[in-house]
């Protein structure tokens, strides 16, 4: 989700150099994968980062709205609806396949 700087509160502390390069990133569109590709950092230390940042109430989530469940997106892959039902035949291969091993 991309990460979004809010406002310092009173008596905040100094933030890091290392933390102060991601905060200058967090713009509310790029995500913890876009600013580690533009700092050349890998990602887990950015999320650790940005972790310690959201601790300190520098930085939150953007929460994306939710689409309508009628519109649909170009290019975006739809998965079919998951039933309680299994497949038995599937399942019948699948464990006749296990055993022959």
């Amino acid at each position: 989700a991309p990460v979004l700087r809010r406002p310092a509160h009173p008596g905040a502390g100094p933030v890091p150099y290392r933390q102060r390069a991601v905060l200058e990133l967090a713009d509310g569109v790029r995500t913890a994968s876009d600013i580690a590709q533009a700092l050349g950092r890998s990602a887990f230390h950015i999320l650790v980062d940005l972790r310690r940042l959201a601790a300190a109430g520098l930085v939150e989530a953007v929460r994306e709205q939710p689409l309508p469940a009628t519109a649909t997106t170009a290019g975006r892959i739809t998965l079919p609806e998951v039933t309680a039902d299994p497949d038995i035949a599937l399942l019948r291969r699948l464990r006749d396949a296990l055993e022959a091993l």
